[in-house]
């Protein structure tokens, strides 16, 4: 049964909440450095 009403209004609330936290976060270095491998490989061929 989906939800409806206060109930759906919370949810999509909290999924919007999430997902702009989610953009405020910053790229973990990890990936960074990730990207600038790839990025270094792809440039020498």
């Amino acid at each position: 049964m989906p939800a409806t009403g206060p109930k759906r209004n919370q949810i999509d609330e909290n999924l919007r909440r999430v997902y702009d936290d989610m953009l405020d976060d910053d790229v973990p270095d990890r990936f960074e450095d990730l990207l600038r491998q790839l990025r270094e490989q792809e440039s020498q061929k």
